[in-house]
């Protein structure tokens, strides 16, 4: 999946370090075909092609560009409130170094200049218009470039060029070829306005472009919709055709995520405007599978309810005959996706969430609910790394149903359901589960947080379910070369978790968080860049 800040990126590299093109080109070709969330800057850091420090600084020159033409929009429609100029890089000054699109707006309030509600409609539409902009972009140059697999078809001029406040700031390209990626002193620098390129972007040539971008991009209708009374976050995608659209009683702000399983957005509702949520969308000719994960889902939260567990709202049928689901909204990201950037967590970091999944489970087990599925993917971790909630019960076991699970639910029924890398011997087996297979998967998670790698290789679903039945997993010491040193009351327990019998395993949830706590107070993970996932996957 190729994103404006992908081109971006491969602009600029392809001014900073030309002799590196094949390998940029060849990535960004990968990205185009695929549905991965991986970013270009990811992709070339594991290729070797980028240290991390040069594709942070790259990261740090796409968002300050992005966040250059944002406030260039909101500028101009500003201007078109009647706001003088200069008014406005006052406020500018008044705010600071956080000058971006979020902090002026908050500056234009605080000064009596808008109605928070005008304000927050304009900073609304400013959004909308700059995120529908790179969307068109991007479409625009998928158009141009069509994929032949030939380097001629994918020149240099991945974007149009930058506007106003960044126009200089990307640099000259390399005029030896040298392939030294030329950083500033501080790679890993801000993408923080600087007050300059903030009011070069509300003058000159920025507002042209201003201009364009907001008669390209809004409606009469747009003009009329509303501001969220909370911050939309920047991950989110609020140039998708649904953004301002009502659906069963809710405002579509922008796309969250898409996958087998449906749709996910952003959304308001008028009765509790000032509450962001996440509603779960499912095709009308969505297979009975996944209507079945869908219903499952809504009736295993009914059972329970646990500040570590995404709380389902709402849920019903729209007119148009889609399945949705109205959902608690974390801003975050999957732990599998965590650990695709970080390949592995320091121990402290990765102890504080798995304990907060572990009483999550415990809640769970309490009300006879078995998840059946947990892994990275269903493992939400907050933006700041400290934050983990578990999700999707679309395959769990719900005991008070007892025979009416067959029956509502028939079309889960033959085969081994679950996550092949993550499951219990008794559920690769078909055998009944209890909460010891939860345990079971949730070792495994662990042990991939603290080595790096999984307890089993294979490289297919039926080899991994052959390990889970028939091998004994490597001892978490010596699956890396640091986890021999974390603390042995921590290695016996991961190593219990991974037992082959579910009675021989730790009894519940909580039994093993009271040996985390123990171990807790002597770990003391080295200051890490939290949150750098984000950076490499766009999040």
């Amino acid at each position: 999946m190729l994103r404006f800040e992908d081109l971006m990126a491969a602009r600029i590299l392809d001014r900073q370090v030309p002799d590196k093109r094949a390998p940029i080109l060849d990535a960004v070709g990968r990205l185009r075909s695929s549905h991965s969330p991986k970013s270009l800057l990811a992709s070339l850091v594991e290729g070797e092609v980028l240290t991390m420090d040069q594709a942070r600084w790259v990261h740090a020159q796409v968002e300050r560009y992005k966040r250059s033409r944002s406030v260039a929009v909101y500028g101009h429609l500003l201007a078109r409130e009647g706001l003088p100029a200069d008014r406005v890089r006052r406020l500018v000054e008044q705010v600071g170094p956080d000058a971006d699109l979020n902090g002026l707006g908050d500056a234009v309030v605080a000064a009596g200049q808008l109605t928070p509600q005008r304000e927050q409609q304009l900073r609304f539409q400013a959004r909308l218009a700059a995120d529908r902009d790179q969307a068109s972009q991007v479409q625009t140059w998928l158009a141009a470039h069509p994929a032949t697999g030939s380097e001629e078809q994918t020149q240099v001029d991945l974007v149009a060029p930058p506007v106003g406040a960044l126009a200089g700031a990307l640099g000259p390209p390399d005029p030896g070829g040298s392939g030294a990626l030329r950083l500033p002193p501080d790679p890993g620098a801000s993408a923080v306005l600087r007050l300059g390129e903030v009011a070069a972007a509300l003058a000159g040539p920025a507002q042209e472009e201003a201009r364009r971008i907001v008669r390209g991009t809004l409606s009469d209708a747009d003009d009329e919709l509303p501001g969220p009374q909370f911050r939309i976050p920047e991950w989110i995608d609020m140039s998708d055709p649904r953004t301002g659209k009502q659906l069963a009683g809710y405002r579509i702000l922008g796309r969250v995520g898409a996958g087998a399983m449906g749709t996910v957005y952003l959304v308001d509702r008028q009765d509790d405007p000032t509450r962001p949520v996440a509603l779960k969308l499912l095709p009308s000719d969505a297979s009975s599978d996944a209507k079945g994960r869908f219903k499952r889902e809504i009736l295993a939260n009914s059972f329970f309810s646990h500040p570590g567990v995404i709380e389902i709202l709402d849920a019903g049928t729209t007119e148009q005959g889609h399945a949705f689901m109205a959902m608690e909204f974390f801003d975050g990201s999957d732990l599998a996706v965590v650990l695709d950037a970080e390949k592995r967590l320091p121990p402290r970091r990765a102890l504080l969430l798995a304990r907060q999944v572990l009483e999550a489970l415990a809640a769970c087990h309490a009300a006879g609910v078995v998840h059946r599925d947990i892994k990275p993917g269903n493992i939400l971790v907050s933006r700041d790394g400290e934050t983990a909630k578990l999700m999707d019960f679309g395959i769990a076991l719900v005991r008070e149903l007892g025979e009416f699970e067959g029956a509502v639910f028939r079309s889960m029924e033959g085969g081994v359901t679950g996550t092949p890398e993550f499951m219990s011997p008794e559920q690769a087996g078909g055998d009944t589960l209890g909460e010891a297979s939860d345990l079971y998967s949730l070792g495994c998670v662990l042990y991939l947080m603290l080595s790096g790698r999984l307890p089993f290789e294979s490289e297919s679903s039926q080899g991994f379910i052959s390990c889970h039945l028939l091998e004994d997993p490597l001892p978490l010491a010596r699956a890396h070369a640091d986890a021999k040193a974390l603390p042995r009351e921590l290695l016996d327990v991961v190593d219990a978790l991974l037992r082959k019998a579910p009675d021989e395993r730790p009894k519940g949830a909580a039994a093993v968080v009271e040996v985390i706590d123990q171990v807790l107070p002597r770990l003391r993970d080295k200051t890490g860049r939290v949150g750098l996932w984000g950076m490499l996957w766009g999040r």
